[in-house]
């Protein structure tokens, strides 16, 4: 449908399974909403063309081990890598070891619980304007022009802490 993925999270566990729809994705993440046409055949055989269109905003989870990931993405995307230090490594070895306890299973139990909790903390949350009074204020690299789209990323960041917060401010209203 055309709203069957709007303010919804769109998880991918691999880069390699995306190659076809990367173009459909940047689109979707740039312009909040994509149409594609297809050519098909209706019931007395002639050719008709179909136009679909689906709705964002989306959220795009991407998973990769790839080490060179399309450019165009990128700048799109807020980047999270994973620590590959050896005390990293040790770290969870540690806790891989300790979920095998009795302590570690019932830890797991706790987590699960705690997990629902906050997706039921998250459908509290009401669709709000976030207006931040410090935005001029702040400052951003402006050396390169991939800084255009990464300073939005940054505002948009900034923008997403403080709605998880609604409940800890006073909601103020305008009339315009």
């Amino acid at each position: 449908g055309q709203q069957d993925i709007k303010h919804k999270i769109l998880a991918i566990a691999e880069e390699e399974g995306i190659t076809q729809a990367s173009y459909a994705l940047k689109l979707l993440q740039s312009e909040g909403k994509l149409s594609i046409a297809s050519t098909g055949k209706d019931a007395q055989g002639q050719l008709v063309t179909e136009t679909y269109s689906v709705e964002g905003p989306v959220m795009l989870f991407l998973t990769t081990t790839a080490i060179d990931i399309d450019e165009e993405l990128l700048n799109r995307c807020l980047v999270l890598t994973v620590n590959e230090s050896r005390e990293q490594t040790e770290a969870i070895h540690v806790i891989q070891r300790q979920s095998q306890t009795l302590e570690g299973m019932l830890r797991k139990k706790d987590k699960q619980h705690l997990t629902k909790l906050h997706q039921n903390a998250q459908r509290l949350l009401q669709p709000l304007m976030v207006v931040n009074p410090y935005a001029e204020q702040l400052g951003f690299l402006s050396d390169k022009t991939r800084t255009r789209r990464d300073h939005m990323k940054y505002l948009t960041l900034i923008k997403t802490i403080a709605l998880l917060h609604q409940y800890q401010r006073e909601v103020k209203k305008i009339k315009h």
